[in-house]
């Protein structure tokens, strides 16, 4: 069986369209979430969270569903990593964890940062879905979804 990341650059390989240079990345940040969860500097509290980032991207059916917008579904599960890393940067205050598990070609606080800036291009008005989706209040601790 192949690894799930290899399975995504397969999905992604010859893609044309929308947001290519981003959905090109999607495997380097599945590949970051996983990593993350085995770096020690993830406190356990934030485990959960990556845990659920993980779990998107493996979910058949989400959002911005693949099997019905080919790979530019990817484009919600490109969001949902780019905020839980953002939180995981923010929560332990150091760019550290990030930099170190990242493996892509692109620097990834400036590629964190534009996937986050595009929110409202690449997935309109289903920020708060996503977070619903995944559970997002209850796995920080609030009572309301997180801006």
């Amino acid at each position: 069986m192949k690894p799930f990341d290899k399975l995504l650059e397969e999905d992604i390989a010859s893609y044309e369209g929308r947001h290519d240079d981003l959905i090109f990345q999607v495997p380097a940040f599945y590949r970051l979430l996983v990593n993350i969860l085995d770096d020690p500097l993830l406190p356990s509290r934030l485990r959960p969270l990556v845990l659920a980032g993980i779990a998107y991207f493996i979910l058949p059916v989400d959002v911005v569903p693949e099997d019905i917008y080919g790979p530019y579904g990817y484009v919600d599960d490109l969001f949902l990593t780019a905020f839980i890393a953002q939180k995981v940067r923010e929560f332990v205050g150091s760019d550290e964890i990030i930099e170190t598990n990242w493996d892509g070609e692109a620097p990834i606080i400036p590629l964190i940062q534009e996937i986050l800036e595009k929110e409202e291009e690449l997935i309109g008005d289903k920020k708060n879905q996503i977070f619903q989706f995944i559970g997002l209040p209850i796995l920080l601790g609030e009572p309301g979804l997180s801006k």
